[in-house]
């Protein structure tokens, strides 16, 4: 062990000694980027505040919240007002010529009847969610004809009509009962609940995203170190061969093959340098918000591979799966609203018995504010009750809309049971690929150790001349790739590790996030950071 830190001083000294043309294998350098360092903290509350995907998703959540204010607004009053001014010169048949004071005398034309009147009418009407639909209204009528100009038969001219009352429709079969009239409202609340879920499921994969991403990028620029140190150990190779070659113990073919590596172990490097810009092409798309962000920058991970060790208790996880998970709720939340659909759709198969009356006080005088007080005082009054029935023929139309609900409510139900289906089978597949790449881990470790032992035994035996720099120069490159592939086995095993926290409904959780829905809106809030 303690050769091994020798031997990686002596790289670090050496690579520090060397010209600039060798050493500037930098992304600034090669690439033209300029390197911009950030933490996962950090890149997951860029998530938060700039993932384009997730601000998409929310804002279908908030076309839902203002569908429901939508339903719920058939339910608010309505002021109305309308007047109508009519001038009317008609003749009159015998009947109408008598009703309105005509002598019988022989005519020779019929006699034409005028009159100026101005209607008035306002007030307000709406709806309950019982399907009561109600209108409460005051209406001022002022007429002028040929009778109350003559004045008696009448006793004002002009005359002023006020009249003040209510009117009222109760279903009592089709529509009737706060579950049907609620119907809107609560299938959109419902498509309000799913549009969070499904906003929330975005929100995750998102974090889940940048957070595999963001283990890939530690595992590139690692390998770049590798890379590196191969170069160093390359080059510090080639001057000690050098030497031996003017000590006359080594000959120019040894030189030539370090020299050789060094070539190669460079091309390595710039490999790595791209494979990092690669890597992070995705990660760019969730935590940038704009075009202007971003632009000749490269980001480079702070941290180093954390170790994540979720338990692997298959029961657990399935029943913690089915209580947390977004789409899993969100096809629970899918059959309720069909639920709703159906109730609503069988009432319409009903006939139409409507409830029907009307209650209205009447005023007359010679001006418009008597006649208002007469009204009120009941000078006269008209009440009216009845009902009305009717019933389609055949009833077609409500019976396909009937059968349709009830075929996507069925449709509703199945898609619960295969929503816990792929949990169950999500489940497994990653719990699986957890364990394997564990065992991948711990296998490349120890497959990192042997290659180390085995290159201190090649550079034992160039030192007595047993063996040549091919011979060590292949177990240093065994290294390197035993070195990268440890890295990549532990940034794998991360990335499945997150996954099954995104399996189960636990990556939130697992970063200190929560979905605060106290409020007007659902916010994703982080209160603690996890480790």
């Amino acid at each position: 062990m303690m050769g091994a830190v020798i031997r990686l001083l002596v790289c670090l000294c050496f690579a520090a000694c060397l010209p600039q043309t060798v050493r500037a294998q930098s992304f600034q350098d090669t690439l033209g980027l300029q390197p911009t360092f950030i933490t996962l903290d950090q890149a997951i509350q860029r998530v938060m505040e700039k993932s384009l995907d997730v601000r998409i998703e929310w804002l279908n959540w908030a076309v839902a919240d203002q569908q429901t204010d939508s339903a719920l607004g058939k339910f608010e009053p309505s002021y109305f007002l309308n007047s109508t001014w009519r001038e009317s010169n008609l003749p009159q048949n015998a009947l109408e010529y008598v009703q309105t004071g005509g002598i019988i005398v022989a005519l020779t034309e019929p006699r034409l009847f005028q009159q100026q009147s101005l209607l008035t009418q306002t007030g307000f009407a709406g709806k309950l969610p019982t399907g009561m639909e109600y209108k409460i209204f005051a209406s001022a009528g002022e007429f002028r004809n040929d009778l109350n100009r003559q004045r008696p038969p009448s006793i004002f001219y002009p005359e002023y009509a006020a009249a003040v009352g209510g009117s009222l429709t109760q279903p009592l079969l089709r529509d009737f009962g706060p579950s049907v009239n609620l119907a809107e409202v609560r299938v959109s609340r419902r498509n309000e609940a799913i549009a969070d879920h499904k906003w929330e499921l975005q929100f995750q994969r998102s974090l889940a995203q940048v957070i595999i991403e963001y283990f890939d990028l530690i595992f590139a620029k690692e390998n770049i170190e590798v890379k590196r140190e191969f170069v160093a150990f390359a080059q510090t190779l080639v001057a000690e061969n050098k030497k031996r070659l003017g000590a006359g113990v080594l000959s120019e073919a040894d030189v030539q093959e370090a020299e050789v590596a060094v070539a190669v172990a460079r091309e390595e490097v710039i490999t790595a340098l791209g494979q990092v810009v690669e890597r992070q092409m995705n990660l760019k798309t969730q935590i940038l918000g704009s075009l202007e962000e971003g632009g000749g920058m490269i980001f480079l991970p702070k941290d180093s591979l954390p170790f994540i060790s979720p338990p692997m208790d298959r029961t657990r996880h399935l029943q913690t799966a089915l209580q947390r998970r977004p789409d899993y709720r969100a096809a629970i939340e899918e059959a309720e609203k069909q639920a709703i659909i159906v109730k609503y759709a069988r009432n319409q198969l009903l006939p139409r018995l409507d409830l029907q009356a009307t209650l209205t006080a009447n005023g007359l005088s010679g001006d418009r504010s008597s006649a208002f007080s007469r009204a009120f005082d009941r000078q006269g009054y008209d009440t009216q009750v009845g009902f009305q029935f009717s019933i389609p023929l055949g009833n077609r139309t409500a019976k396909a809309n009937s059968n349709v609900a009830e075929f996507r409510q069925q449709q509703a139900i199945l898609n619960i049971a295969r929503s816990e289906l792929n949990v169950s089978v999500e489940l497994d597949s990653v719990i699986a690929r957890v364990r394997a790449a564990r065992a991948k881990m711990e296998s490349t470790r120890e497959s990192a150790r042997l290659t180390e032992r085995l290159l201190d035994t090649e550079q034992k035996r160039l030192q007595e001349g047993l063996a040549r720099s091919f011979d060590v120069l292949k177990a240093r490159t065994a290294l390197a790739d035993a070195r990268t592939r440890q890295i990549a086995a532990h940034a794998d095993y991360n990335k499945a590790a997150t996954q099954l926290h995104l399996v189960t409904g636990t990556l939130l959780d697992r970063y200190g996030i929560r979905i605060d829905r106290g409020g007007k809106q659902p916010l994703a809030v982080r209160d603690r950071i996890k480790k």
